[in-house]
């Protein structure tokens, strides 16, 4: 995943949440792409922290909404795969924690599974490894 690509597609995001804040339930689509790509490669911090610090400060007008979390996150990710070994289940428990801080700061239920679901398909596509064709 080309991190200069996330992170326009999450400013995208950002401005399509300010933009159509109160017309249509959507998602939090920076947040999602940008833990996704936390939870594809842990090395991918050094970038999606500043990503989401602009994220909690254009939504939120705070940086301490999703991001004291997040950054918790390559840590508790270093620990559960030198104990339990790369897997999914620690990956989910963590997704659910980042973005459960938008439940916490007034995003409906709604908006939150669907940001959950974004999330998790942003996840799949960038954690597989580049098929080439035969």
């Amino acid at each position: 995943m080309i991190a200069p690509f996330v992170l326009l597609l999450s400013l995208l995001g950002i401005m399509l949440n300010l933009a159509l804040a109160g017309l249509v339930v959507q998602p939090d689509w920076a947040a999602a792409l940008l833990l996704a790509a936390i939870l594809a490669q842990r090395g991918n911090w050094v970038w999606v922290l500043p990503g989401f610090w602009i994220h909690d400060l254009a939504l939120h007008w705070s940086s301490l909404v999703c991001l004291p979390v997040v950054a918790l996150i390559p840590f508790f990710l270093a620990k559960a795969d030198e104990h339990l070994g790369p897997g999914r289940p620690q990956r989910v428990l963590l997704m659910f924690a980042g973005l459960f801080p938008l439940l916490w700061f007034g995003w409906s239920f709604s908006q939150w599974l669907l940001t959950m679901m974004v999330c998790t398909f942003a996840w799949y596509f960038a954690a597989r490894p580049d098929v080439s064709p035969a």
